[in-house]
This record gives C-alpha cells, sequence and structure tokens, in this order.
C-alpha cells in the first residue's frame, strides 16, 4: 500500500516537472496538444452522427423485413394446416 502511495507522490513531482517546463517555455506545447484534441473531438463527434443515423436506417429496415418474414411464415404454416401438412393440437 505505501508502495502505490510512494509511486504516485513520485508520479506527481514528475509530472509537476513536466508541466512546470512546458509552461516555462510558453505552452505552446499544450495549447498545440489542446487544439489537436478539440479537432479529433469534433471529428469523432460527426461520425458517430454519421453511424447513428445509418444505424437507424440499418434498424428501420430490419424491422420491416423481420415483420415481412413473419407474415409469409405465418402464411406458410396456415396453407401447411389446411393442407394437413402440419397438425396442432387445439388450444383450449
Amino acid at each position: 500500500m505505501f508502495k502505490i502511495i510512494k509511486y504516485l507522490v513520485y508520479l506527481a513531482i514528475i509530472a509537476g516537472i513536466i508541466i512546470a517546463f512546458l509552461m516555462w517555455n510558453g505552452g505552446d506545447k499544450i495549447r498545440w496538444f489542446g487544439k489537436k484534441s478539440e479537432e479529433i473531438g469534433h471529428t469523432v463527434k460527426e461520425k458517430s452522427e454519421v453511424f447513428g443515423d445509418k444505424s437507424d436506417k440499418l434498424e428501420e429496415g430490419l424491422t420491416e423485413k423481420k415483420e415481412l418474414i413473419e407474415e409469409k411464415v405465418k402464411t406458410v404454416v396456415k396453407k401447411a394446416e389446411e393442407h394437413g401438412i402440419i397438425k396442432r393440437e387445439q388450444e383450449k
């Protein structure tokens, strides 16, 4: 447990030194990283909206196909019962 705390303290010290060094140089690298992160965020948002729209269209199409298949299966089963191919027990 104490080793973990010791490593966290070391990590905080090293991170503080790195941040202080970057700020001493004007912080241009931090700003660059922030701009790139923002650009990536916008790209991810746009792509997720496109994927969401496509998945909605796909889901609608699958729902329509499922309903069509269920209708066809019911029709086939009904015709098979009429011709005596399938015999079901009567529900009470």
